[in-house]
């Protein structure tokens, strides 16, 4: 049985509970600038933004619901930076997705990561005991590095009432990925953080954004913010995560349809703050070698994070270069929007980041550093995938790297 055309509505585009969509999709002027900004454009000639636009206005939607590229798609925003009509590209695609998922055509790991999240509160299904365990093993590996910014630096503190700053994980620091976790410990003990961690929630990423999935998106959402406010912390500080971050700073409010009565700070606006007040002292142009950095697509384009990572890196580094281009016209590192959790792409999201590649080439830079754990990941894998003479490291790695020794 061949479906009735669906055609994408404004109406049915707020179905998705975002109201961010800032134009109807039948004002679009097809101007093209939003295919000359896609770095998938030559990939799937038949399907970029501007095509997508049209199929939808012309009930073709089923095209789309039933091709590659929604998936292919890293949400990044770059191809309507500066769409004459302010279209969200992003939001309409995660419409896509979500009615492709109802189709029962969503990628096999993005819905067995909803399924944990539904149970576990996580997309890994750790449980609470599990992390706290795992929390404290990984600061016992690093135990003598902590026990030398002070004592108290290797005691993870969970559940503490009152505590200034409530520190949300990405479950790469708790599974795949332990030394970033080390890396901001050291970072907390030596600016002599007052924060904790909840045993309850510990998972800042929101997979069912990815799918479409407003409902299950707001849950957890709603669960941070819940448990934000239980603790009393008057900041929520995010790991280096570029989207679960862009949900909590951009979204929440409006989701939720209410105030949030506490200020959410990424890590690195964390450590730029400490910097510029003199709580975190580093020491200049300790790291050698050339660094360049990547603007992740959700802290820099969508929340506008650009000059707080860079007055970092250029005090740390001894030679800074500026990919180009870069800030919000930044490239996206082709992984993000559930690309690299998608199993399903196989090598091709390394395929399609062939121009990222060479962007990174061009700069000459011994590091390339980034403040995107996503980033980070799909960086790294392409970096091995084409051999890229760079080191890939996070921007708070760098930043503890440069911390001049405790005096204690």
């Amino acid at each position: 049985m061949i479906p009735e055309p669906l055609v994408i509505s404004s109406e049915t585009l707020n179905q998705i509970g975002d109201s961010s969509v800032k134009g109807d999709l039948d004002i679009c002027v097809t101007c093209g600038q939003c295919v000359s900004r896609c770095f998938l454009t030559h990939d799937y000639p038949d399907m970029n933004p501007r095509k997508i636009i049209r199929k939808a206005l012309f009930g073709r939607a089923q095209e789309i619901i039933d091709s590659e590229f929604i998936w292919a798609c890293t949400l990044c925003g770059r191809c309507t930076t500066d769409c004459p009509k302010n279209i969200s590209m992003d939001i309409l695609i995660r419409r896509l997705r979500g009615l492709a998922w109802a189709q029962g055509k969503a990628p096999k790991r993005l819905c067995e990561g909803i399924e944990k999240i539904r149970e576990f509160g996580n997309n890994t299904g750790v449980d609470s005991e599990e992390f706290r365990d795992t929390a404290e093993w990984i600061a016992e590996e690093c135990e003598e590095e902590l026990q030398e910014i002070s004592e108290e630096a290797s005691n993870v503190p969970f559940d503490r009432e009152g505590a200034e700053i409530l520190y949300m994980p990405n479950p790469r620091e708790y599974t795949s990925n332990p030394n970033m976790f080390q890396a901001y410990l050291k970072f907390f003990g030596h600016v002599k953080a007052d924060w904790t961690l909840s045993s309850r929630v510990f998972d800042v990423t929101n997979w069912p954004y990815y799918l479409g999935d407003q409902e299950d998106a707001v849950a957890l959402v709603r669960a941070i913010v819940d448990e934000t406010r239980k603790l009393g912390a008057k900041i929520l500080v995010t790991t280096e995560c570029g989207h679960g971050f862009k949900i909590l700073r951009k979204d929440s409010e409006k989701w939720l349809g209410e105030p949030v009565d506490f200020e959410t700070l990424s890590i690195i606006e964390l450590a730029h703050r400490y910097f510029k007040e003199g709580r975190l002292k580093l020491r200049k142009g300790a790291i050698e070698k050339t660094v360049t950095y990547h603007d992740p697509c959700n802290v820099g384009r969508k929340v506008g994070i650009f000059e707080g990572p860079r007055e970092l890196l250029r005090f740390v580094s001894a030679n800074f270069v500026e990919m180009w281009p870069n800030r919000k016209y930044s490239i996206c590192c082709g992984g993000g929007g559930s690309v690299s959790q998608n199993t399903d792409m196989g090598s091709k999201r390394l395929e399609h980041a062939a121009i990222k590649r060479d962007q990174i080439l061009r700069t000459g830079a011994d590091i390339l550093t980034t403040s995107c754990q996503n980033c980070l990941t799909q960086l790294g894998d392409l970096q091995a995938r084409y051999n890229i003479p760079v080191e890939i490291k996070s921007v708070m790695e760098l930043v503890v790297e440069a911390i001049e020794p405790s005096t204690r």
